[in-house]
């Protein structure tokens, strides 16, 4: 039988046929996607920008099992073929997807004829959480998973066995790049927590999908293998290794919580990464400004009344400390005292000596009387910590770290003014 001639060109009256049969395909393809059983309408999301997380619904999805070609037997439900219709973006390894509460990343891309794309997904089982260096959480879908490694076979009797060696998958972005040989995961739920190193060398993220492209779309595999879990160091509650290195917090070392109407004063505030100070800028600001207003580190009294000054880390909003100031009308308002203690902590790290001044306080202003310091602690073994006393400053050496209770300090004034101050014998980091 003779083929027919086609003018495409002619057909259309268009100058190219390329995409009179492009149409033509489209055409094809949509009503395939119309028919089919298989298709999920604005159910799956893809990630528009590469690891920004912005999700947004595929009109249609084809979603196909995938089937084992070596057996013929179906894989099972982590593993997912998408097929797109040829106006969706062509896929990339790395992309993600989210499908209800479960995200899938693309491990196999397949582009057919050029006109339409599909993907080879697997569903991510778990979740990688770890901190940033300005300690805000992380939490970065994974794929867990084993390989079995077996010795070289040799003619003898010797029984051969094999090495469970367990991986993840996971999207090479931004946030995952941070990851470095040795770094500990957790995984499981909180009441079996399992933990795990990242192999010294174990790390694969060097294959790129775009030659010569470091940052171009792709996976990171790494290895990893079962680890102590640090029940000190670690959030076992909420599956983050590490957790005490990266406890950021900040010290406001301004006393003076009094002030007098039209008073000016310079705030000053230390960050710490565990007992480490680190140099990170700091954001002030008041919860009235009509009674205390801040213009970068200054503060001014406007009217009489109570405010909080809050201190943040500019890169982590969520590490910050705060003080209630006090602004006073001279004219009406009595006497206020008050003892505060400078450095303003609250524990002491194992085989460390930390000294510390109290000091009494008239309507804000510092005054050089002498206080009385004295241990009152309760159920504290003495032979863990050493206090001493000399004028308005005290010491203390933690020996041997004791979590159940704390140290107790008691300052006084006069027999009428008491305050006492708590600190926690902490182990080392």
């Amino acid at each position: 039988m003779a083929l027919k001639y086609y003018n495409a060109t002619q057909a259309t009256r268009i100058t190219n046929p390329t995409k009179a049969y492009y149409d033509d395909f489209v055409a094809i393809s949509n009503q395939t996607f119309d028919n089919a059983p298989n298709v999920k309408y604005n159910e799956i999301q893809y990630e528009v920008h590469y690891g920004q997380r912005d999700f947004k619904p595929i009109p249609m999805v084809r979603v196909e099992p995938v089937v084992n070609y070596n057996t013929g037997i179906q894989v099972g439900d982590d593993y997912q073929v998408f097929i797109f219709t040829p106006d969706f973006p062509e896929p990339y390894y790395g992309m993600k997807f989210k499908w209800g509460r479960n995200y899938y990343l693309v491990i196999n891309v397949d582009k057919g004829s050029g006109l339409s794309t599909s993907a080879e997904v697997r569903r991510c089982n778990n979740t990688l959480r770890f901190f940033d260096e300005n300690g805000n959480k992380i939490y970065e879908p994974c794929i867990l998973d084993q390989v079995l490694r077996f010795t070289n076979n040799n003619d003898t009797m010797t029984i051969v066995t094999g090495k469970a060696e367990q991986y993840v998958w996971c999207q090479r972005n931004s946030r995952t790049v941070k990851i470095k040989p040795n770094d500990r995961f957790l995984f499981g739920v909180p009441e079996q927590r399992i933990g795990f190193r990242l192999y010294a060398g174990g790390l694969g993220n060097s294959l790129n999908t775009i030659t010569g492209d470091d940052h171009s779309p792709t996976l990171t595999q790494f290895y990893i293998e079962e680890y102590e879990i640090n029940y000190q160091e670690d959030d076992i509650e909420n599956g983050f290794a590490s957790a005490e290195r990266y406890e950021y917090s900040i010290d406001i070392s301004e006393n003076n919580t009094y002030f007098d109407i039209g008073a000016t004063a310079t705030l000053n505030a230390v960050i710490y990464r565990g007992k480490e100070v680190v140099n990170k800028n700091v954001i002030w600001t008041s919860s009235d400004e009509d009674i205390i207003s801040v213009n970068d580190k200054t503060l001014t009294a406007i009217s009489a009344g109570e405010v909080t000054l809050y201190a943040a880390m500019e890169d982590n909003k969520n590490i910050y400390g705060s003080i209630n100031i006090t602004v006073l009308d001279s004219e009406t308002e009595e006497d206020i005292y008050n003892i505060l203690i400078n450095p303003d902590i609250n524990y002491v790290l194992e085989g460390e000596t930390i000294s510390i001044t109290a000091n009494l306080y008239k309507n804000g202003i510092k005054q050089d009387d002498m206080l009385t310091i004295v241990d009152v602690s309760e159920n504290v073994p003495r032979q863990n910590y050493r206090m001493t006393v000399k004028d308005n400053t005290f010491t203390i050496e933690n020996k041997q770290k004791y979590l159940k209770n704390k140290v107790k300090v008691q300052c006084s004034y006069n027999n009428e003014l008491f305050e006492v101050f708590e600190f926690t014998l902490r182990g080392l980091y």
